[in-house]
C-alpha cells in the first residue's frame, strides 16, 4: 500500500493537537490591559459628557416654550420658573432672559426684569423687542431720553408698531404731540388694528388743535373696542 496513502489516513484521524497551556500575564501586559481599560472609560465618559452639553441648546428651548406657554394666560410666576430652568441649562439663552423679563415685569417686579432685559440685550445685542421693554422701565423710572434712545434703537432694528407707539407716549410726556402723531401714524400703518394706538393719537391730535382729526380716531378707536 502506498506510504503517502496511509498519510492521508493518518492526517484524517489523528486527534487535534493539545490546546496552548494557560500562563499568567507579565507586570507589562497587564499594565497595558488596565491603561487600555482606562482609556476607553474615559472616552466612553468624555462621550456622554459631551452628548448630553451638545443637548442643551434642545433641553433648554423645551422650558423656554413651556414658559412662552404659560406667559399667554398670565401664569407670570410658572413662566418664570420655566424660563429660568432654561437658563440654568444654557446661560447664554438671549429670548429666555427676554421671556423671564417679561413675566416679571409683568408680576411688577421691574428691578428684576430691568436686570432681565439687560442680560438679554448683552448677549444679543439685536434682540430689538429687549430694547422696547426695557424702554419702558426707563420711562418708567423717569429717564425718558435713555427710554427715547432705546425705542430708536428697537426701531432701527426692527420697526413695530409697539416701539412706535412706546415712543409716541414718551414723546407726548416730552409735550411734543406732532411728532407723536408721527409715531402714531406708523404704529397705525403697522398694525391697523390697535385701539389704544388711535386713542393715544386721539390726545396728540386735540393737543395739536385738531378737533377734527380727534373725533375720527376716537370713533375708530370705539368701533374696534366693540370688536374685541
Amino acid at each position: 500500500m502506498p506510504r503517502s496513502f496511509l498519510l492521508r489516513v493518518w492526517d484524517a484521524v489523528k486527534p487535534p493537537p493539545p490546546l496552548p497551556a494557560r500562563h499568567r500575564l507579565n507586570r507589562a501586559q497587564r499594565r497595558l490591559i488596565r491603561g487600555t481599560s482606562i482609556t476607553l472609560a474615559i472616552g466612553a465618559s468624555a462621550w456622554a459628557v459631551y452628548a448630553y452639553i451638545a443637548s442643551a441648546p434642545e433641553r433648554a428651548t423645551s422650558h423656554y416654550r413651556e414658559g412662552m406657554r404659560l406667559l399667554g394666560p398670565g401664569d407670570f410666576q410658572g413662566a418664570a420658573t420655566q424660563f429660568t430652568k432654561a437658563i440654568d441649562i444654557f446661560p447664554e439663552y438671549a429670548d429666555a432672559y427676554l421671556g423671564r423679563g417679561k413675566a416679571r415685569q409683568a408680576a411688577g417686579q421691574s428691578d428684576a426684569a430691568f436686570a432681565d432685559f439687560e442680560k438679554a440685550i448683552a448677549i444679543n445685542p439685536t434682540l430689538e423687542l429687549a430694547y422696547t421693554l426695557r424702554g419702558t422701565l426707563w420711562r418708567s423710572r423717569g429717564d425718558t431720553q435713555k427710554a427715547l434712545a432705546d425705542f430708536t434703537r428697537s426701531i432701527r432694528l426692527h420697526p413695530t408698531a409697539d416701539a412706535f407707539y412706546q415712543r409716541g407716549l414718551t414723546l407726548q410726556m416730552l409735550d411734543q404731540p406732532k411728532s407723536a402723531v408721527d409715531d402714531y401714524d406708523q404704529a397705525v400703518e403697522l398694525d391697523p388694528g390697535a385701539p389704544f394706538v388711535y386713542l393715544a393719537r386721539a390726545k396728540a391730535k386735540r393737543d395739536l388743535g385738531d378737533t377734527t382729526g380727534a373725533g375720527e380716531d376716537q370713533e375708530t378707536a370705539e368701533g374696534l373696542e366693540k370688536k374685541q
